[in-house]
């Protein structure tokens, strides 16, 4: 277990890096970390941010895609404009109307779904992985709704008994499904990210409206 010190000083160093490299918060360089290791973001694509304040994902996505690429941002709190082809759309992901929501702001079917979100915890550490569970299972039936054949999906989890089971209905929609825990994590966090790859089931619309 690493030292409460050693802790405290890891987060001191990702949070003044971020300030220096004006990225919304230290979350930036878990996926900067990730997409360096498993290139699930690449330049182009069309990418969906859920759970998406403040925006540090949203920044990296869109530093990744570039020009031709495209980031929707989704969150019940606000997010502050981005440069780029950037989009917010405020919205509550739990709710049914999301899923069309999210079609009408999209040109195309995402390459890419992405979540760094987490509910509002209690403190009680066998509810709160729980109700990420439950969010976690709400951001992955979105990511089967939009995504295109062959795109990718990551998302904030925690480790737990239930972790098992969503890795294992996961693993039915994409080709490769892993887990991995980035440098910027805290040690004694207990959260990890799943990467999943080339989802198998929804077909490729060519880049058409829907």
């Amino acid at each position: 277990m690493a030292k409460p010190w050693l802790t405290k000083r890891k987060a001191e160093t990702f949070y003044k890096k971020a300030k220096q490299e004006k990225y919304r918060a230290r979350s930036a360089y878990k996926l900067i970390e990730i997409n360096k290791k498993y290139k699930l973001i690449k330049p182009g694509n069309v990418v969906v941010d859920c759970g998406a304040a403040p925006g540090s994902w949203s920044q990296v996505a869109l530093e990744i895609v570039g020009e031709d690429g495209f980031v929707l941002a989704i969150d019940i709190l606000p997010v502050a404009p981005l440069k780029g082809s950037f989009d917010f759309l405020q919205a509550d992901l739990t709710k049914p109307s999301i899923i069309e929501k999210i079609r009408k702001n999209l040109p195309w079917k995402a390459d890419v779904v992405i979540s760094d979100a987490a509910p509002e915890f209690s403190g009680i550490r066998e509810r709160d992985v729980g109700l990420t569970l439950q969010l976690n299972k709400t951001i992955f039936k979105i990511a089967k709704e939009i995504l295109k054949k062959d795109g990718n999906f990551v998302c904030k989890s925690f480790q737990g008994p239930e972790l098992k089971d969503f890795i294992s209905e996961v693993k039915k929609d994409f080709k490769t499904v892993k887990t991995t825990k980035p440098s910027a994590s805290l040690k004694k966090s207990a959260e990890v990210y799943v990467i999943a790859k080339n989802f198998l089931k929804r077909k490729d619309l060519n880049r058409k409206n829907f």
